[in-house]
């Protein structure tokens, strides 16, 4: 299985985003995952939990570290540009529970379009597990994760 990064990192380019929201749109509820346990809308709702925090939807505990602050947030955003399939996901953004599925999916939409039209680093809260981003790191983020986790279901 062969696993590729996300070509541009910059989510605030409008191709970009219309691309990210087009995988959103081919996303269906019985997607075949690729590795990993999540089923398509526990993952939209782990997808919601990172990015949503960032912007007032959900209060998630400060889980970060010196480490993952500082070394972790530099490698995934500045080096590797990708996740590791077999990461671990912080605590606070695991998901066990099932979510329904096109609730989920739209709300991704909603965060993803409000988190495009951010103007500054203080329209963002911190990090459950990298901590204080700019603007721009949370875009980076952005990119990879979903990346990551449409890859995961083949979109």
């Amino acid at each position: 299985m062969s696993y590729q990064k996300v070509k541009s990192v910059n989510y605030f380019d409008a191709d970009n985003y219309q691309q990210l929201l087009g995988r959103l749109d081919a996303l269906t509820i019985n997607a075949t995952r690729k590795w990993g346990q999540m089923t398509a809308s526990q993952m939209l709702h782990h997808l919601n939990l990172a990015i949503g925090s960032g912007l007032g939807y959900y209060q998630l505990a400060d889980q970060s570290s010196f480490l993952s602050r500082n070394f972790v947030k530099i490698l995934i955003l500045n080096v590797l540009q990708k996740f590791p399939i077999a990461t671990k996901t912080a605590k606070t953004l695991a998901v066990g529970d099932d979510f329904d599925f096109e609730t989920e999916k739209h709300q991704l939409r909603e965060i993803l379009t409000k988190a495009y039209h951010t103007k500054t680093d203080s329209d963002w809260a911190k990090h459950t597990y990298f901590g204080k981003m700019s603007r721009q790191e949370w875009g980076k983020l952005i990119m990879i994760h979903c990346h990551h986790h449409f890859q995961q279901f083949s979109v």
